[in-house]
């Protein structure tokens, strides 16, 4: 199976996996000719990435060439036969498009007979590869999680369900709007429809006021903007025992000891002293509190970034980068504390319940 990178990950991790395959498959309805999108998940491992045997290959650095080497076995061609087709020649026709000129037959069958349509429905797709292994939760006292993909949905999670707490039991008299945002390809820029680099922050918001507002104007848009408060949530480096030279030793963010401030001088995130603070007062405000842990870059060293730059720049809203510690980021399979992502929610719902109050007077400086 031919496959494409995505942003910068550990590859040499999704060796000896079994892999699944999932993402959005585009139907066009033989009758009607309507044309829908259905989310497929093959729900069984497909496909597996083995590893060259040491026996032909000593060298002791394994750098994968993204090309030659990173593709999983889907099937073998004998077995494929069997059942029922191979792949014939792709003929590239002006007039007609068939998919099955272009994928394997029994690819496409299973794909169709599982999102209930034929193979000649399908118009084309776009899926992913994924661990197969479900997360799980591990340590001697289960206080650690292991799973795909933390970064970031770790932060999207504890986001969304502290927003549904807050939506049944939080303010009701309209004052303010609490709301979240769940961006797609931070890994690769940003830069898309739905990217944190695009308008979508600037537009959700502009709707929002002129929404509920109709008589508001463009200077009571930019008041609202300047007193609101944007969290920019991903996660953040615990210091790893067995590197622990690769952190500043005055701010090594560890596991089960709190959330992590990102701050970072050239803007790589946008923490600065006003939001720093406000996320201190909100995490002492938090039932129960909120420890709160420092990351800065070792300076002979190279920090990743966030949206938090991207966000504050397009909006001009003042923005703080946090996140919770974790082990392994961009691996195939992460690893962070469990009683962590409980500070992240307690954080999450002191913000929405309290932020109005406590910001009073540092935004309105």
């Amino acid at each position: 199976m031919n496959m494409q990178t995505y942003g910068g990950g550990l590859w040499r991790t999704w060796f000896d996996r079994d892999l699944g395959m999932s993402g959005k498959v585009v139907v066009q309805d033989a009758k009607s000719q309507k044309i829908t999108s259905k989310l497929w998940d093959s729900k069984d491992a497909l496909m597996n990435l083995p590893s060259l045997c040491i026996h032909l290959d000593r060298s002791d650095e394994f750098k994968p060439n993204k090309e030659s080497h990173l593709k999983p076995i889907l099937a073998t061609q004998a077995i494929d036969q069997l059942f029922g087709a191979g792949i014939d020649t792709f003929k590239d026709s002006p007039d007609t498009f068939n998919i099955e000129q272009k994928h394997y037959k029994t690819f496409l069958s299973r794909i169709a007979s599982d999102i209930g349509c034929s193979i000649e429905e399908i118009v084309d797709f776009e899926l992913c590869a994924y661990d197969h292994h479900p997360p799980a939760m591990i340590g001697l006292h289960k206080e650690f999680i292991s799973s795909p993909r933390l970064d970031n949905l770790a932060s999207s999670l504890c986001s969304l369900d502290s927003i549904i707490e807050y939506s049944k039991t939080g303010n009701k008299d309209n004052s303010e709007c609490s709301m979240i945002m769940l961006f797609d390809h931070e890994e690769i820029g940003s830069c898309s429809a739905q990217g944190a680099d695009s308008n979508m922050l600037v537009e959700s918001t502009e709707r929002v006021l002129f929404g509920c507002a109709p008589a508001a104007t463009k200077e009571d848009y930019y008041r609202s903007i300047r007193k609101s408060f944007f969290i920019s949530a991903d996660m953040a480096h615990a210091v790893h025992p067995n590197y622990s030279e690769k952190h500043q030793p005055s701010h090594a963010p560890k596991i089960h000891e709190g959330i992590v401030l990102k701050i970072n001088a050239n803007q790589r995130y946008t923490t600065d002293a006003v939001s720093s603070s406000l996320m201190k007062i909100m995490a002492a405000k938090s039932s129960p509190p909120v420890p709160i842990q420092e990351f800065i870059i070792k300076q002979d060293g190279m920090c990743g970034s966030t949206i938090g730059p991207m966000i504050s720049s397009k909006c001009g809203m003042k923005t703080v980068d946090v996140g919770a510690p974790q082990l392994a980021m961009h691996s195939i399979r992460e690893m962070c504390g469990v009683i962590d992502l409980l500070y992240y929610k307690f954080l999450f719902s002191t913000f929405f319940n309290n932020f109005a109050t406590l910001s009073h007077d540092l935004m309105n400086e």
